[in-house]
């Protein structure tokens, strides 16, 4: 999952303290709302520990993972390698697992997955999320895509009666 809509870059807030704006946590919640809906079932989150990311797997952990708390990691941080990325969920590979991240990360690392490649030929949107299923542990190339839904798509579900 790419995290949602943040503050826009300015020089009175650090790259490190960028917020989700209201309107971003609003729709962030929506979605996690959807993915609710969508059945999706988590065993952790693991997230960039830059806040807006942090923000967006707190709002998905209390709708998907039963109170358990989202997982801070450096290496997931904001100019992420795909490599980097795939050691961290090769150590959290007992569980299905959601990563929060950043873009081009997120999309890097779904390229890799999907294709083999580090070249990024899908592009998230802000709170765009994409399961993919590994049959073992998760290899270049050897992943299937399950599904990819945008943060609107995921909110109208989310929001609906």
């Amino acid at each position: 999952m790419r995290h949602g809509p943040a503050e826009d870059r300015s020089e009175a807030v650090s790259e490190f303290d960028r917020q989700l704006t209201a309107k971003g946590r609003e729709q962030t919640g929506a979605a996690a709302r959807g993915l609710a809906k969508f059945r999706v079932q988590l065993g952790a989150i693991v997230t960039s520990p830059l806040v807006r990311c942090m923000q967006t797997a707190e709002l998905v952990a209390a709708e998907l993972t039963a109170g358990r708390e989202p997982e801070a990691v450096d290496a997931l941080a904001a100019g992420a390698s795909p490599g980097e990325m795939l050691k961290v969920i090769r150590a959290h590979a007992e569980a299905d697992l959601m990563v929060v991240g950043h873009d081009p990360d997120v999309s890097r690392l779904v390229s890799c997955l999907l294709g083999g490649v580090s070249q990024p030929y899908v592009s998230f949107s802000k709170g765009g999320v994409a399961a993919l299923e590994a049959r073992g542990a998760p290899e270049p190339g050897a992943c299937r895509l399950l599904w990819y839904l945008r943060r609107k798509q995921l909110a109208l579900l989310g929001d609906a009666a």
